[in-house]
């Protein structure tokens, strides 16, 4: 029987990364493969099918294993997101060619949004023959665990995840203090890991009504019941441009109404919330983001209708069902070939 095997390091494998993985090993297993998981290139036979999810074992499959046929899951732009960080010419140019040879080279691609092909193709002319876009997400839609409209009636609102600059936590601080100012009913929570950074950016903002917890991804969706609003804003940059952050679907699982800025490209297609719709322009300064949320919040009063907007997102963009289908009748096409 053959196999497919993920050529992997264990520490990508993480919260953002597993359930995505797990929907392609869904899709391999219903077309009679087998599907393994290996740190090692030495584990995986010349005849194996190789998925790599990192541009640097892609390259190394490809010296090793010359022959095997390969799946490539880009999950963001890693050049890109490396000069944010580091701003090393060096790095920056060395990621670029990894990138090239592991988009170029490998039979088939798993691409997080459309904004990312068109940077591809723009990027190094690449026209993909065999690929599936799938946004990154992690959690189902809990219908029934909102349904109480009461959590509304409060101004409470939440970001949950990590602390980085490029989460752009420093301005989402900013626009909450702004709407503290006017609401001073309303209260923030972060739910990170890193809470001693969270403590010293509140002081730093001078916020009065704010609290800082971490919960597992188990408990996540739980928690987030008791929010009305999340904030995800974003800067308008291409590693923003393409991404598809999970925090969106996190949100919406639990009924918090996103908070979220316009430079998420696939959000502007895939997420409509109708009346509810609370996207910020990224162009926006600080107090015109804080009052376009102060506006929604001293204006919209009935909810009943957001989860019917919530469930179409839902059928339509974080469907397992959906894209297990169309990654079985891709592999099938490249695989049988």
């Amino acid at each position: 029987m053959k196999r497919i095997v993920l050529y992997i390091d264990s520490s990508s494998v993480n919260d953002a990364t597993r359930h995505y993985i797990d929907i392609i090993k869904k899709a391999a297993l219903d077309l009679g493969y087998t599907f393994y998981f290996s740190e090692s290139i030495n584990n995986i036979k010349f005849n194996d099918i190789i998925l790599t999810i990192v541009p640097n074992n892609f390259l190394k499959a490809l010296l090793l294993r010359p022959f095997s046929k390969t799946l490539f899951w880009s999950q963001g732009i890693e050049p890109e997101e490396c000069w944010l960080r580091e701003k090393n010419f060096f790095k920056y140019y060395a990621k670029n060619i990894i990138e090239y040879v592991s988009l170029r080279f490998s039979g088939m691609q798993f691409l997080v949004s459309e904004a990312m092909q068109n940077h591809y193709k723009t990027k190094y002319g690449i026209n993909f023959a065999n690929f599936q876009i799938m946004p990154c997400y992690n959690l189902h839609h809990k219908k029934a665990t909102y349904l109480n409209l009461e959590k509304y009636d409060s101004p409470t609102f939440v970001y949950a995840g990590s602390l980085s600059a490029w989460q752009n936590i420093d301005e989402t601080l900013q626009v909450y203090k702004q709407i503290e100012n006017i609401i001073p009913e309303a209260t923030l929570t972060l739910l990170t890991e890193e809470k001693i950074k969270a403590q010293a950016l509140i002081k730093q903002n001078d916020i009065q009504n704010a609290q800082v917890r971490y919960v597992s991804l188990n408990n996540l969706n739980e928690e987030l019941l008791k929010f009305k609003y999340g904030f995800l804003l974003r800067k308008d940059i291409r590693v923003n441009n393409v991404s598809t952050p999970t925090k969106m679907n996190s949100y919406l699982s639990s009924g918090v109404i996103p908070v979220y800025t316009d430079a998420i490209k696939d959000f502007l297609k895939h997420i409509n919330l109708n009346n509810f719709n609370l996207r910020l322009k990224s162009s926006d300064s600080i107090e015109e983001m804080a009052n376009t949320v102060i506006s929604f919040e001293h204006n919209v009063r009935d909810f009943t209708d957001l989860n019917s907007h919530i469930k179409n997102i839902f059928n339509d963009y974080f469907n397992d069902k959906k894209y297990i289908e169309q990654i079985k009748i891709k592999l099938k096409s490249y695989l049988s070939n």
